[in-house]
């Protein structure tokens, strides 16, 4: 985002549509969360969309050069109940899908194809504004969706992994430097961050490999 300065729009609809993008991810699992039985979102006061709330600061760094980041977790419910789990650790994945996919619907009703990559997060994109905001809206909340489900913590799909995964002491001491340690994060600002043998960072080049089907999908028809 912050390669966005020279077009202030661009810079200002990226921030916004990422904020938004991170919020209901955040709200949305911590709802789930609530409704299976956790207290601890209602006590942080994470069951209503306010961005203070669900900020990551990590994720927020990441977005900001990267173009894509991370809402704050949300803590998941224990293996043994397998339904809640799968609830809150995709919920928020499953609503920045769907806002997307809405938003890419109005791309393709107003202007048609779309171009699609993280570099459009980073640099933001030109053309009249409507079709602007919806693309990058749309981008956003696909690309902050997808990247939740990398099993890698801090992200959800992490988090499932290891929810789901076998107790042994090969992983429990995996998920240990991962989780408690942080080294997750570390990991993941390293793969978003760095190009590691290439142009472009890996993950985001992964990330690309994923969405570009799923939007020329929707704008495409």
């Amino acid at each position: 985002m912050l390669r966005a300065l020279g077009d202030p729009v661009s810079f200002l609809v990226l921030v916004l549509s990422f904020v938004v993008a991170v919020t209901a991810h955040g709200w949305a699992s911590s709802v789930a969360a609530d409704r299976a039985g956790d207290r601890r979102p209602r006590q942080e006061g994470r069951l209503v969309p306010d961005p203070r709330r669900h900020l990551d600061p990590f994720g927020a760094v990441a977005g900001l050069i990267a173009g894509v980041g991370w809402a704050k977790p949300v803590e998941v419910p224990p293996r043994s109940r397998r339904g809640a789990l799968l609830a809150v650790t995709l919920s928020g994945a499953a609503v920045n899908l769907l806002l997307g996919v809405a938003a890419l619907v109005v791309v393709r009703v107003v202007a048609g194809t779309a171009p699609t990559g993280t570099t459009l997060l980073q640099y933001g994109v030109g053309g009249d504004l409507a079709p602007r905001v919806a693309l990058l809206f749309g981008l956003m909340n696909v690309y902050v969706g997808v990247l939740s489900l990398v099993p890698l913590p801090p992200l959800d799909g992490g988090r499932l992994l290891f929810g789901l995964g076998p107790r042994s002491g090969g992983w429990q001491k995996a998920e240990y430097h991962l989780v408690e340690q942080n080294i997750g994060i570390v990991v993941l600002l390293v793969l978003l961050l760095l190009p590691l043998g290439g142009a472009t960072a890996l993950l985001p080049a992964l990330l690309d490999t994923v969405v570009d089907p799923l939007v020329r999908l929707v704008t495409s028809g």
